[in-house]
C-alpha cells in the first residue's frame, strides 16, 4: 500500500432508492450512483480512498459526465483484477478546470452510506450534483 502525504479530507453521503441508477461501464443491472463536481485550490496529485461496508467503485471524468455514454471524457477508473477490486483512484488536477467524480457500487441494486477519504497537497471542494 501507498502511502501519500498531504492533506487528508472527508466526504459523507449515501447512496439509496431515490438515487439514480445506469447500467455502468460493462456492467449488467442497475447501479445506483451520485454525481460529485471536484475543485480543486492548487495544482497537484489527489488520491480518493473508501473503507466502508458496501463496496464502492468510481470512475473521474474530465467536464462532464452522460450515464448514457459512460466512456465519455473518462479519465481514470477504480481497479479490479484477480477477483480483488480497490476503490482507490486519484489523478492530477489543475484549478480552473472542472472534474467529475462518479461514485457507484461494485455489485448492482446496492444501496448505503459512504464515506471517502481525499489525500491531496490542498484543499478541494466536493458539490454534489443531482441529475
Amino acid at each position: 500500500m501507498k502511502f501519500l502525504l498531504g492533506l487528508q479530507r472527508t466526504y459523507n453521503s449515501e447512496l439509496t432508492k431515490e438515487s439514480s441508477v445506469y447500467p455502468r461501464i460493462c456492467g449488467k443491472g442497475n447501479y445506483h450512483y451520485q454525481i460529485i463536481e471536484i475543485n480543486v485550490e492548487q495544482n497537484g496529485s489527489y488520491t480518493f480512498d473508501s473503507n466502508n461496508t458496501i463496496e464502492l467503485y468510481g470512475y473521474i471524468y474530465n467536464n462532464d459526465f452522460d450515464p448514457s455514454y459512460p466512456n465519455k471524457n473518462l479519465i481514470t477508473q477504480s481497479s479490479f483484477s484477480c477477483g480483488r477490486y480497490y476503490f482507490q483512484l486519484g489523478s492530477y488536477f489543475e484549478i480552473n478546470k472542472i472534474y467529475i467524480l462518479v461514485v457507484t457500487t461494485f455489485e448492482p441494486n446496492i444501496r448505503g452510506s459512504f464515506t471517502l477519504f481525499i489525500i491531496g497537497p490542498n484543499n478541494m471542494t466536493l458539490n454534489r450534483i443531482s441529475k
